[in-house]
Formats: C-alpha cells, sequence, structure tokens
C-alpha cells in the first residue's frame, strides 16, 4: 500500500507542476493574440502605404516613358547641331591653315556678312536750305 500512496503523491505531484506550469503560460497566449492584433494594424498601415507608394511608382513610369519617347528627338535634334558646329569649325581651321600658309590673318577678321558703314542720305529739307524762310 505504500507504494500506491508513492505513486499517488507522484501523480499529484505531477499534476500540480503540470497546472502551474499550464497556469504559467497564459501570459504566452496573452502575447499570441497581442501580436496578431498588431500583426492586423501593421498590415492595414503597410496596405495603405503600399497603395500610396504604387501610384507614386506609376506616376513616375508615365513619365519615364514619355521620356523615353522625347530621346531619340533630343538625340537627332544634338546630332544635328554638333554637325553644324563640326561644319563651322571645320571652316575655321580651314580659313586658318590658309592665313597661316599666306601670312595674312587679315582675312581672319572679316565676315561673310558686311555691314555697310555709309550714313544713310537724308532728304534735304526746305528749313535747312539757304535759310531763306519765306
Amino acid at each position: 500500500m505504500s507504494e500506491v500512496k508513492k505513486v499517488v503523491e507522484r501523480a499529484k505531484k505531477a499534476q500540480s507542476k503540470l497546472q502551474t506550469i499550464l497556469k504559467g503560460q497564459d501570459w504566452i497566449e496573452d502575447a499570441r493574440k497581442y501580436a496578431e492584433k498588431q500583426g492586423k494594424e501593421v498590415k492595414k498601415l503597410l496596405n495603405t502605404d503600399a497603395a500610396k507608394i504604387k501610384a507614386f511608382l506609376e506616376k513616375e513610369r508615365k513619365e519615364l516613358e514619355r521620356f523615353q519617347k522625347e530621346i531619340p528627338g533630343e538625340v537627332k535634334k544634338l546630332r544635328a547641331f554638333v554637325k553644324t558646329q563640326r561644319k563651322e569649325l571645320e571652316k575655321l581651321l580651314k580659313n586658318l591653315r590658309r592665313a597661316t600658309k599666306t601670312g595674312n590673318f587679315k582675312n581672319l577678321t572679316k565676315t561673310k556678312k558686311t555691314v555697310s558703314k555709309k550714313a544713310p542720305k537724308r532728304a534735304a529739307s526746305p528749313s535747312s536750305e539757304g535759310g531763306a524762310s519765306a
């Protein structure tokens, strides 16, 4: 009988330990519930932020597509500009070489477009002629 008592006592001790452990784990369940609640709040915040980010990225994508469409035209303009500048530079270099060979640097300062420095002719007014008045 003493062995039965020992087994019963051991079972009671084990049961009390188990109850103590289970009562001690209530905080784990509370923490899990709190974490789930906070997780839902975080998801709400992230969803609204994600929507804002998505809208921003969509707007930026459209703007980039517009720029991509403009790039070929701008490249054409730039190439044409560079081509004309190259021609002008080649003309200047050609003139410079010619001038250095001949030693005539006066030709370098002349341009094709010369402005007439003569004063325009004025029509004679009656008061300026002879000074006689009627």
